[in-house]
């Protein structure tokens, strides 16, 4: 069911042309906290707006929805991979508006 709904269109499709490298290049791989997995966190964004989730519901929808662990190609079964604050959320989108970045999630090539 998974793979037949939403859920395997946005892994195979969507997900796979998300542009993370325009993104990557505002996190250092030696300083500060790891980073969240681009393509699961950008992917987030995209999902919170589809179903226009609040900040809060979307946190909820990372953390517990199968749904969105498999769209998200989140395998492992971690608080770690399945955890988002917040903040790594404001951040992640403050970084796509800041650098115009919609237009290149609005217009990916399905």
């Amino acid at each position: 069911m998974l793979d037949a709904g939403w859920p395997g269109l946005f892994r195979e499709q969507i997900l796979p042309s998300i542009p993370v490298n325009k993104v990557g290049k505002y996190f250092n791989a030696t300083f500060g906290r790891p980073t969240k997995e681009l393509y699961s966190m950008l992917g987030a964004l995209i999902l919170q707006q589809t179903f226009d989730f609040t900040d809060e519901e979307t946190i909820q929808q990372y953390a517990f929805n199968i749904q969105w662990h498999y769209s998200l190609n989140i395998s492992e079964e971690t608080d770690d991979a399945k955890y988002i604050s917040l903040k790594t959320l404001w951040n992640n989108r403050n970084i796509v508006a800041q650098n115009n970045l919609e237009d290149d999630i609005n217009n990916l090539k399905l």
